[in-house]
C-alpha cells in the first residue's frame, strides 16, 4: 500500500509541476486556442477533444519549460512560484523534461498528420528561446504569433477528426496570428520590470506610456471593427465584443501601474477569446443556418 501511495503521490506531484509550467497560459493561450478550434470544427466528440487538448498542452508546455529555463531572472522578479525558480525542479531535470515532452509532442503530430505544424513550431520556439530573438520587440510578437497559429492549426485539425483546414479555418488561423503580432504586446505592460531586468526591449518600455497605450487602443478598436465586418456576427454579439474591447483599453489608458495592467490584460484576453469565437458565425452562415439578429 505504501508503494502504491508513493507512486500516486509522484504522479500527482509531476502533474502539478506540469500545470505550474503553463498555469499563466490558461487565459492567454489555452482559452483562445480552444475557442477558435471549437468555432471552426464545430461540436466534436469527447475523445477528439481530449486528443486535441493533449496535443496543444504538449506543445505549449515544451515551449514554457525552455522559456522558463532561459528566463530565470525575469521569473524571480515577476513569477517566483514557477517550478524552476521556486526550486520545485532542477535545471537538469527541466532540460530532460523538455526533451521528453517535445519528443512526445512531435510523435503525436506524426500520428495526426501534423508534422509540418510541429516543425514550424520547433523553429519558432528555438529562435524565440535559445537564439534569443524574443529580446527584439517585433520578433517577440511575431514568433509568439507563430505559436498561436500552430496551436490553433493543430487543435482545429484534431477536433475536426484530422481533416485539413477549410478555407474559412485557414483564414481564421492566419488572422489569429496577425492579431497577436499587432496587439500581443498588450502582455508586456504588466511585465515591464521583468523585461527591463533582463534587457529585453518591448514597446511597453521603448515608447512613452501614453503613446504605447493609445496606439494599442487604436489597434484593438480597428481589429474589433474589422472582425465584426468580416465575420458578420449577430448585433448583440457585435455590441458585446466591442464593449469588451472598450473596457480593456480604457483600463489600460487610465492606470499605468503593473498591477492594474495585469487586470487590463485579463480583459484584453477575454476580448481576444471572443475574437476567436466569431468565425463560428461564418461557418453557420455557409451551412445555410439562419442566425437571429444577423446584420
Amino acid at each position: 500500500m505504501k508503494s502504491l501511495h508513493d507512486a500516486l503521490s509522484a504522479v500527482v506531484g509531476k502533474t502539478y509541476t506540469a500545470f505550474l509550467f503553463s498555469q499563466y497560459d490558461i487565459v492567454t493561450a489555452i482559452g483562445p486556442t480552444l475557442a477558435v478550434a471549437m468555432a471552426l470544427a464545430g461540436p466534436t466528440d469527447i475523445w477528439s477533444f481530449i486528443q486535441g487538448f493533449v496535443w496543444m498542452e504538449l506543445h505549449l508546455i515544451s515551449f514554457e519549460i525552455k522559456n522558463q529555463m532561459v528566463g530565470l531572472e525575469e521569473d524571480r522578479l515577476t513569477k517566483p512560484n514557477r517550478p524552476i525558480v521556486s526550486g520545485r525542479i532542477s535545471l537538469n531535470d527541466a532540460q530532460t523534461l523538455y526533451q521528453v515532452v517535445f519528443a512526445l509532442s512531435f510523435l503525436y503530430s506524426v500520428y495526426h498528420g501534423l508534422v509540418a505544424c510541429s516543425v514550424l513550431y520547433l523553429v519558432a520556439i528555438v529562435t524565440h528561446n535559445e537564439v534569443g530573438l524574443s529580446r527584439n520587440w517585433f520578433l517577440k510578437s511575431f514568433l509568439g504569433s507563430i505559436g498561436y497559429v500552430c496551436y490553433c492549426w493543430g487543435t482545429t485539425v484534431i477536433f475536426d477528426h484530422n481533416k485539413p483546414l477549410s478555407q474559412t479555418s485557414a483564414i481564421a488561423v492566419i488572422l489569429s496570428g496577425v492579431i497577436h503580432t499587432t496587439t500581443g504586446h498588450a502582455q508586456d505592460f504588466r511585465d515591464r520590470s521583468g523585461d527591463a531586468a533582463i534587457g529585453r526591449k518591448t514597446l511597453a518600455i521603448m515608447l512613452p506610456q501614453w503613446l504605447g497605450r493609445w496606439s494599442l487602443m487604436a489597434l484593438v478598436y480597428s481589429w474589433t471593427g474589422g472582425l465584426v465586418y468580416y465575420w458578420q456576427p449577430p448585433i448583440p454579439v457585435s455590441v458585446g465584443f466591442a464593449a469588451l474591447g472598450v473596457n480593456a483599453m480604457v483600463q489600460y489608458c487610465l492606470d499605468y501601474s503593473e498591477e492594474a495592467d495585469r487586470k487590463s490584460y485579463w480583459w484584453y484576453n477575454i476580448w481576444l477569446i471572443t475574437a476567436h469565437i466569431l468565425p463560428v458565425f461564418k461557418r453557420l452562415a455557409d451551412a445555410g443556418i439562419k442566425i437571429p439578429f444577423s446584420m
